[in-house]
């Protein structure tokens, strides 16, 4: 099953199987439109994404996330993604030391290229060693990107 929520300017889809989120995209709001009749789980995610867009803690709800998918590397990056605040942001090369394998810089790359629960999970806060912002999985690219930097007070 799928939904969409919307709290212009971005919305998030969602894919359901047997009772679990599977995958959260991000999008900018004029891609997609909102669906008719939203789950109950859905419609905590919006109260917490217009809570971000708000600038407010979302305060996102304890949603059937399916890891099963994930190596326990990748769950783990994305336990260590959870503690970067928003507002902050971390390095490819600091998120692996933060699992323990300082020299990981690339596979941390590749979990957040893959990252199935962008936002929640906030592989937007990830940039390079240089500083610049690097490829994003969200379908608005590096621009999505950005804007989540500067509307979180990052940039």
């Amino acid at each position: 099953m799928k939904e969409c929520i919307v709290a212009d300017p971005i919305a998030l889809s969602l894919t359901w199987e047997n009772g679990q989120l599977v995958r959260l995209n991000i999008h900018w709001a004029t891609a997609v439109a909102e669906s008719p009749v939203l789950s109950d789980e859905a419609k905590l995610l919006k109260k917490a994404l217009i809570r971000y867009i708000s600038k407010l803690t979302p305060e996102w709800p304890n949603l059937p996330l399916d890891f099963s998918r994930l190596t326990q590397f990748h769950q783990a990056v994305l336990q260590a993604l959870s503690r970067v605040p928003q507002g902050k942001m971390c390095t490819y090369g600091e998120l692996a030391s933060a699992v323990g394998n300082p020299n990981a810089a690339r596979a941390i790359g590749r979990a957040m290229a893959t990252n199935p629960f962008p936002l929640i999970y906030p592989c937007h806060r990830v940039i390079g060693a240089s500083g610049k912002l690097t490829g994003f999985s969200g379908e608005g690219g590096i621009k999505l990107k950005e804007y989540l930097l500067k509307h979180e007070g990052a940039l």
